[in-house]
């Protein structure tokens, strides 16, 4: 709120000189009356101009611009009923105190019949049944101590002597308290408001200071002139205030909206027992004024209506929350039954459930770990899951998780290895999501599955496709997936054929080849270095990719003449086996042309054999 506002600085200007000039006694008895009348319309055209800018404001909602509106011309009846006091006045110049003339209490009593009416037809929120009686009651209490106040205000004592102007004025201060009743259930109560609360403020302590001076005036409680002014004008000085704080909240986003009741985060209202508070106050001061009289009564029969709608509201409300309690015993036995579920579901898990805190160290783990890796689970509690991975697969973990870790939601999958408790390693297929936001977590949750068996089928594929079955050399698609690997760098490639391959089957059956081949696959593997690779590419065909260039091969294959000239005992028999090998050079971006020249210098090898035999 600006207190340097361009509207309630002068008005707060203007409050503190006419409470000082009536304080003060400047000026004649007529004087101030006619002050009085004077100020009091201009107030009320003020009220209803500024509450024009609020309905006229495009902040607001269409509900709240009724309301407004109602206000604006509440203030020009306002000012019609004060002009016609004025106009009384003028035209009776003996007039020494405050008489109010019926036209202006009627008047007042249209301008807060038409400001009820429309609160009262201001739309509220959605309600349940309960909540819809709950509404009521409290309604109904706050109204009967309304009731209580006005039914005070018409029998008061000298308000018989006032005539038609005292009934009109009591009736008038009746409506103000009526509708000031209104107003705070819809601001206390109701959930919906046409005004926010800074701004209702004035119009409560301009209900206020009303029904004060309708209980004081115009009987002969208050002598002179002053306090019967101040009393006039100081609600019309609040009034004016009203709009121009509603439209200072508006502008800054707070007075379009709908205002819950009874403060927000709280679920009652202190409203209600206010209410028995005035009845009670009431009757006591009734009975201290008055005594037992029709006041009295009247004052005596509101409270104890009060006091049962309190009665009923409260067993209302030991009800409610009997029903309360009821559910929440079954939620709690329902979050009880969940937690023995999910607490069965993780026991008897076959994935391991981690919990793995932001600094890397294991909070939780369920009890899978025990079959999985062995050990129980607070062996592995308050550790770093880092320590408990091999080290080959620790940079790549790392790296997985370390967006996870740095991101609230953040998901990676990864394989690692981890120590198992009798001494080998288990492969695990984990999937990692940080829930640190989620409460009762705190932390990267990692779901982990055994895949040692997978792993090592896979392994088994993985071999099985590039290797030879019965030799365990590297078969035709590794020996060529790894001379296109090699790129464009000079590499030597030797074939070798096996002469007489064929007498052996047909003589000795396809065991003893098969045994033959193995014998070979073996002499040319312990010819070859360890940077070579030796492949068998079908049949009795063999092959060795020699990355140390065509001299090395050279060697390779004197090694392997001179090892396969040694007769070998294979299956009971002294076997000689001779073997035709043909080598090549050349960059290996060009295998057809390698193999190519490689084979033709095998089949030239081949055919010097059997000329020699021959």
């Amino acid at each position: 709120m600006r207190w340097q506002d361009r509207v309630l600085t002068p008005l707060a200007v203007l409050s503190a000189a006419v409470l000082g000039c009536y304080l003060l006694g400047l000026g004649t008895v007529r004087q101030q009356m006619l002050l009085c009348w004077t100020l009091a319309p201009i107030l009320d055209l003020s009220m209803s101009w500024l509450s024009r800018q609020v309905w006229r404001s495009p902040d607001g909602d269409p509900a709240s611009r009724r309301f407004w509106r109602a206000m604006g011309a509440a203030g020009l009846i306002f000012a019609v009923g004060d002009l016609t006091q004025l106009g009384y006045v003028l035209a009776t110049p003996d007039l020494d105190r405050f008489v109010f003339h019926p036209a202006q209490s009627l008047l007042g009593v249209a301008g807060v019949l038409l400001v009820g009416g429309v609160t009262v037809c201001h739309p509220g929120r959605a309600w349940s049944r309960g909540a819809r009686i709950r509404m009521a009651l409290d309604a109904a209490i706050v109204h009967t101590a309304a009731g209580v106040l006005g039914w005070s205000l018409l029998t008061r004592p000298g308000l018989d002597q006032a005539g038609a102007t005292g009934y009109f004025s009591a009736l008038f201060g009746c409506g103000v308290v009526l509708c000031g009743g209104l107003l705070a259930v819809k601001i206390g109560l109701s959930g919906s408001s046409p005004i926010v609360m800074p701004a209702a403020v004035p119009i409560i302590a301009s209900t206020s200071v009303q029904a004060l001076g309708n209980a004081l005036l115009p009987t002969d409680s208050v002598a002179g002139v002053t306090l019967p002014a101040l009393l006039v004008l100081g609600p019309c000085l609040l009034m004016v205030a009203t709009p121009r704080i509603q439209l200072l909240q508006t502008r800054a986003g707070r007075g379009g909206r709908v205002r819950r009741g009874a403060g927000a985060g709280r679920r009652y209202s202190s409203l209600p027992y206010l209410g028995t508070v005035v009845c009670a106050g009431t009757l006591v001061v009734v009975l201290a004024v008055e005594g037992l009289g029709l006041s009295a009564w009247g004052a005596l029969t509101g409270l104890l209506i009060n006091v049962a709608l309190v009665v009923a509201r409260q067993m209302l409300a030991l009800a409610e929350n009997n029903t309360l309690l009821g559910r929440l015993d079954e939620s709690l036995a329902e979050i009880r039954r969940r937690e023995r579920r999910q607490e069965a579901l993780l026991r008897h898990a076959s994935d391991i459930t981690a919990i793995v805190g932001t600094d890397g160290v294991l909070r939780y783990l369920n009890p899978a770990v025990e079959r999985i890796v062995g050990g129980p689970p607070g062996e592995y509690l308050n550790r770093r899951l880092l320590d408990l991975i091999s080290p080959a697969d620790a940079p790549c973990v790392v790296a997985a998780t370390a967006p996870v870790f740095a991101t609230p939601g953040a998901k990676a999958a990864f394989e690692m290895r981890v120590r198992h408790a009798d001494g080998g390693w288990r492969w695990l297929a984990a999937v990692a999501v940080n829930l640190v936001d989620e409460p009762g977590i705190g932390g990267v949750v990692i779901n982990a599955r055994d895949m040692t068996e997978e792993r090592e089928l896979r392994e088994l594929l993985r071999y099985q496709a590039g290797h030879d079955e019965l030799t365990g050399l590297a078969n035709r698609r590794q020996f060529t997936d790894r001379v296109g690997a090699s790129g464009t760098a000079e590499v030597a490639v030797l074939l070798v054929d096996l002469n007489g391959f064929k007498q052996i089957n047909d003589t000795y059956g396809h065991a003893t080849g098969d045994t033959v081949l193995r014998h070979v696959a073996r002499q040319l593997s312990a010819c070859s270095g360890p940077g070579d690779l030796v492949a068998r590419l079908g049949g009795d065909e063999f092959a060795v990719l020699v990355p140390a260039g065509v001299a090395e091969a050279d060697r390779i294959a004197d090694r392997l003449r001179a090892a396969l000239a040694a007769p070998a005992a294979i299956d009971g028999r002294q076997l000689t086996v001779g073997a035709s090998i043909g080598v090549a050079a050349g960059p290996a971006d060009r295998p057809d042309s390698l193999l190519h020249r490689a084979d033709l210098r095998m089949y030239a090898d081949k055919q010097r054999c059997r000329e020699l035999s021959s």
